[in-house]
Parts: structure tokens; sequence; C-alpha cells
């Protein structure tokens, strides 16, 4: 559970950088897509670490 708690904390943290950065650039849709590719990355990237 607290897994999954801290996934999507950081899940959320994705997208609110992203519509942060979008706002400021006016392109909302595409900042909100990055911060989550870039989490999911992140995500994919630490689960195969830990688990060697």
């Amino acid at each position: 559970m607290q897994e999954e708690v801290r996934h999507a904390r950081s899940l959320g943290l994705g997208a609110a950088m992203g519509a942060a950065m979008g706002a400021a650039t006016g392109h909302m849709g595409v900042w909100v897509a990055v911060g989550i590719a870039a989490y999911i990355a992140i995500s994919v990237v630490g689960g195969a670490w830990s688990t060697k």
C-alpha cells in the first residue's frame, strides 16, 4: 500500500510540473503528457533497478 501511495504522489508531481510548464509556455497538454511520460520512464527504470 505504501508503495502505491508513493507512486501516486510521484505521478501527481510529474503531472503538476508538466502543468506548470504548460502554463508558462501555453502548451499545457503537451507538458502534462511529458511529465507523465517521464514518471513512467523513471518508474520502469527504478523498478528494474530495485529488482537487481
